[in-house]
């Protein structure tokens, strides 16, 4: 019987709320009439920086989904909320970063646990001769 790894499901749970919130999330900013097209005229972005911003997040939680690259989709989760709060504090809202404080410290503790996998794997010697 194989042993369960309670590290690793709760790897696997973090990933999950993460890959659910910033699916839908991600989603939304692609609709003109989402509360998030008005923040984004409101925090005077253009319409393609909140598409952008759908595009990370949805590949983002996507990548959340293997071992191998979850790191990669949780350091982009951490940099788009680490700009969301920075948006809060420029446009004179700074107790509003509290709503990202919980997605960042997931998605670090996604990063930091996923990262040997990643590493692993971005960093394996290479046979350049196929040999």
């Amino acid at each position: 019987m194989k042993r369960i790894r309670w590290g690793d499901l709760a790897l696997w749970l973090v990933a999950a709320f993460l890959v659910w919130v910033f699916v839908r999330q991600g989603l939304a900013k692609f609709s003109d009439s989402s509360g998030w097209a008005r923040a984004f005229v409101l925090w005077h972005y253009p319409v393609w920086f909140r598409i952008l911003i759908g595009v990370i997040e949805v590949a983002a939680a996507l990548l959340l989904l293997t071992r191998r690259t979850a790191s990669i989709g949780a350091a982009m989760i951490a940099v788009v909320m680490l700009g969301a709060m920075g948006t809060h504090v420029f446009t004179g809202h700074p107790r509003q970063v509290t709503s990202e404080v919980l997605p960042l410290t997931l998605s670090l503790v996604v990063l930091f646990g996923r990262w040997r996998h990643f590493a692993r794997w971005a960093f394996r010697p290479r046979n350049p001769g196929g040999a």
